[in-house]
């Protein structure tokens, strides 16, 4: 199994396990918040991405704001992986290298949910 065909089985089982533990209803407990009784910046995901598949963009950025740029993460990855397999290219390595040259703004945003989270309590 060549390194592009074992990424993509282990992106559609964490895919399989997430669409299952939505439909099944099966409670993913926040570890943070277990322990800290703070909510992460990951807060509330889940509802943003469900609020933007049913095109409340507001309801979505009241849940989490990251859950749009989330949402756009997955789609594009999971369309560069697909287009990938079927061209044999390697785009998502370059996305990837792209996603890392903003890595300060991509950690700003996570600090910024997550004062965002604390103060409406989600």
């Amino acid at each position: 199994m060549n390194k592009l065909n074992k990424k993509l089985s282990i992106f559609f089982l964490l895919l399989l396990f997430f669409l299952f533990s939505i439909l099944f209803k099966f409670p993913i407990p926040c570890l943070f918040k277990k322990l800290f009784s703070l909510s992460c910046p990951a807060c509330g995901l889940t509802r943003s991405i469900f609020a933007l598949l049913n095109l409340n963009i507001l309801t979505s950025l009241y849940y989490n704001i990251l859950g749009i740029p989330v949402f756009l993460l997955l789609v594009i990855t999971y369309f560069l992986i697909v287009i990938d397999f079927i061209k044999k290219e390697n785009y998502l390595s370059s996305f990837y290298l792209f996603i890392v040259k903003y890595y300060k703004l991509i950690i700003c945003l996570f600090i910024l949910s997550f004062i965002i989270n604390n103060i409406h309590k989600i």
